[in-house]
């Protein structure tokens, strides 16, 4: 398993997120996936996954990829910032028997662009609201993908982004160290499309959107 190190702009989320690992550890153990995570899986899905390789930017503890490993999936890259959440992915890969087919890079997904191969299944969980050059993260991303394009963001009503406001400016405010986006996400959506894949999956939470694109 490879390693790189964070650049010092994120080293606010590796400490935010690494707080939190053992809760989401904890909570997957528990009660699996959460609901947009189970549609993202849903999503993905439908499009088929057997022998096909998974990069998963931001993959927390690994839940997303390790279900895709267990419906067919050949192997998969976790690209995480935080240690905390990174090392909790590999002590699961570890326990569901999956160390030969996945493997890790810690730091930040742009910046480490040569380090990692095309996949035919981009995976960004709650992803697009923690980091603040979306431009750039959305056209790494999609340069590195085969074949489907899988998401979750906030959903872009006035409720939603009024809600994620409120630790936004707190964060400005007080200068945390780690502080969540609210971008353009129709926009985001465009961009995608523009980019040569067409939406072939939808659904949405109370708080999240989830959308599935194929190249076509």
């Amino acid at each position: 398993m490879n390693c790189c190190q964070p650049s010092t702009a994120t080293l606010g989320t590796n400490k935010f997120f690494s707080r939190q690992s053992k809760r989401y550890l904890k909570r997957f153990r528990k009660g699996g996936l959460a609901r947009e995570q189970q549609y993202l899986i849903e999503g993905i899905l439908s499009a088929g996954v057997t022998g096909k390789s998974i990069l998963d930017i931001g993959c927390g503890i690994g839940g997303i990829h390790f279900t895709l490993l267990k419906q067919g999936a050949l192997s998969a890259i976790g690209v995480e910032i935080s240690q905390g959440m990174l090392d909790s992915a590999k002590q699961l890969s570890k326990e569901l028997g999956f160390e030969k087919q996945t493997s890790y890079l810690r730091g930040d997904f742009v910046e480490m662009d040569g380090q990692v191969s095309q996949a035919d299944i981009t995976v960004l969980d709650k992803v697009v609201c923690c980091y603040e050059n979306l431009d750039a993260l959305l056209t790494a991303s999609l340069e590195k993908t085969r074949n489907i394009y899988a998401l979750s963001f906030p959903k872009p009503t006035f409720w939603i982004k009024l809600f994620i406001h409120i630790p936004i400016t707190l964060g400005r405010l007080l200068r945390w160290s780690f502080r969540p986006y609210w971008h353009d996400w129709n926009g985001m959506v465009q961009m995608i499309e523009e980019k040569g894949f067409t939406q072939r999956y939808q659904k949405e939470t109370f708080l999240w959107a989830v959308r599935v694109f194929e190249k076509k």
